[in-house]
């Protein structure tokens, strides 16, 4: 009730306030507005940088196609406005696309460049489903920006007995990336949203070295959403990483980008104290258009060609966690990714295990396989 009285408040505070200022000549109300405006995009601009549209503004994107996930709503719309008006094709990938149109309708303009395709990144069978309409379009992807993800719900299980928000950030996502990666053009580039919330995992040498499934897709002793967030952007560094190797000399790239922290979107409005939290801290951290600019830099700027596996923020090279850089552990974890994926659609062909033998069902191991420390992919 406080809190509601407050907000009431502010808000006839600020119609008597503009009812003073409209008394004035229109002329000098306008003055004073275009005025405000600037010195608040001035402000805002100095403070937490440039817009995505800024960072594309001077970009040819024509003939480029580009593939956003979570692209219905907050970051992703947003980066699909910016892509879209420097006249690149745009696929939103989402789970729903009536959401999706209805958005792209009323912020984009070349509508006849955007198009959707309906994925629920909770369920490995609808995104195999999903990829296999790609692959059968044969359309080649220039940019792709793994952006959707899930925060701040209670544990749950997807259909394929993962813990939700690992599945949703990064198991399906990379699955998704590796069943695309022959659409890819030669000069691709690869987006991963992440977090620097990554920061905050720790784990003993010993789990380091012999990592198990429970790690990632945290159990319902160890759960808690943010905990559980912040492992799934850990695991899209490692991704990024283990892909700067796989693609060596290819000419593709792969980025991991960190928009910004308390961004207000959707994402935080599973629970009532995570919106409150996001809408106070508001003032003072990046808005949608300004955390879209550094995920927008990593997938056009000229400044990067020939640059891969870095990590951004606000634009610029940033370090990742002493964690994060662990190259064991991101190949280690690329394995499992296989595994997981494997035990779960073994009824698919799945390109993940493209030149790899397909293990025999009966003799898939359940944990880790401890007196092998070294990634099949180490080379």
């Amino acid at each position: 009730m406080l809190v509601s009285n407050c907000f009431r408040g502010i808000r006839l505070t600020k119609d008597i306030n503009s009812r003073h200022i409209r008394t004035l000549a229109p002329q000098a109300y306008a003055l004073i507005e275009g005025s405000a405006k600037t010195l608040i995009n001035t402000a805002g601009r100095k403070l937490f940088g440039p817009t995505g549209e800024e960072i594309v503004r001077d970009v040819d994107l024509g003939d480029k196609y580009c593939l956003i996930t979570g692209a219905n709503g907050g970051l992703g719309l947003e980066m699909t406005r910016c892509l879209n008006a420097r006249d690149a094709h745009v696929l939103m990938a989402c789970r729903n696309t009536y959401a999706a149109n209805f958005a792209s309708k009323k912020v984009c303009k070349n509508l006849d460049r955007l198009s959707t395709g309906e994925v629920n990144l909770a369920s490995l069978r609808s995104v195999k489903n999903f990829t296999d309409r790609l692959v059968a379009e044969d359309k080649k992807f220039d940019i792709v920006i793994l952006n959707a993800g899930v925060f701040g719900i209670p544990r749950t299980l997807t259909e394929d007995g993962l813990e939700t928000i690992f599945q949703v950030n990064y198991l399906s996502q990379i699955y998704m990336l590796m069943n695309i990666e022959k659409l890819l053009a030669p000069n691709a580039r690869v987006v991963f949203l992440t977090s620097e919330s990554h920061r905050y995992v720790n784990w003993p040498l010993e789990k380091r070295l012999l990592p198990t499934e429970e790690m990632f897709s945290l159990p319902a002793s160890e759960y808690t959403s943010i905990k559980a967030f912040n492992v799934s952007k850990l695991c899209c560094i490692f991704a990024m990483h283990y892909l700067g190797y796989r693609w060596m000399n290819t000419g593709r790239s792969v980025f991991s980008a960190t928009p910004g922290s308390f961004i207000k979107t959707k994402l935080c409005t599973n629970w009532w104290v995570y919106e409150l939290l996001y809408m106070t801290m508001q003032p003072f951290n990046k808005s949608i258009p300004q955390a879209v600019a550094t995920p927008l830099y990593c997938a056009t700027s000229p400044e990067l060609q020939g640059m891969t596996a870095v990590h951004f923020k606000h634009c610029k090279r940033c370090e990742e966690s002493e964690l994060a850089l662990d190259s064991h552990l991101s190949f280690r974890l690329f394995d499992m990714t296989l595994r997981m994926v494997d035990e779960r659609v073994r009824r698919f062909e799945s390109p993940l295990l493209e030149g790899k033998e397909k293990p025999k069902p009966e003799k898939v191991p359940k944990e880790p396989i401890e007196d092998v420390l070294i990634s099949n992919y180490s080379g």
